[in-house]
């Protein structure tokens, strides 16, 4: 399985780089453009959202990155155990959400280059949207703070195939 971690950094005119020694490496479209794409046809809203977008990955192998080392989920839980969105009600679509865990070797890492997009974002907002292979379904969860959005991680409320806009307060 194939697993994304995109963000954009709302109203970000040009790309950042992430200055600190870290295993996870920020991936842009400007640099990538080739590789990263925003998938309008499939979410419309995020896609179209200024500012840029960027890929959190480890490099797999020379020239090959990926998301898959950096997070994981659990694709047998019940949906009763699931942060599910009220207004989503089609089987279908809630067999993709499922949640996001982000690898304990990695998530001090993982919460500093969060913290480091949203400060890089002139009004102080990120869209982080997780992704893996199917259920494309645009789903978009209201503005959430970035403590609260830390809280739901760890508590495992952030799903996959979600979309969600988190904001400094």
């Amino acid at each position: 399985m194939s697993y994304e971690i995109n963000v954009i950094v709302v109203n970000q005119k040009e790309a950042v780089k992430y200055t600190k020694k870290s295993s996870i490496i920020l991936q842009n479209e400007k640099d990538n453009s080739e590789e990263m794409k925003r998938y309008f046809e499939i979410w419309p809203y995020f896609s179209q959202t200024p500012g840029i977008l960027y890929t959190l990955v480890q490099e797999m192998e020379e020239d090959y990155f990926s998301s898959f080392p950096i997070c994981d989920s659990i694709f047998d839980r019940n949906e009763d155990e699931l942060s599910l969105p009220y207004w989503i009600d089609n089987t279908e679509i809630i067999e993709n959400l499922t949640p996001l865990l982000i690898k304990q070797n990695v998530m001090s890492e993982f919460v500093e280059i969060i913290r480091f997009l949203v400060e890089s974002s002139p009004i102080k907002t990120i869209m982080f949207h997780t992704r893996y292979q199917g259920g494309d379904y645009e789903i978009i969860c209201g503005v959430i703070n970035i403590e609260e959005f830390f809280s739901m991680l760890q508590n495992e409320k952030i799903l996959f195939n979600v979309c969600y806009i988190i904001r400094k307060d």
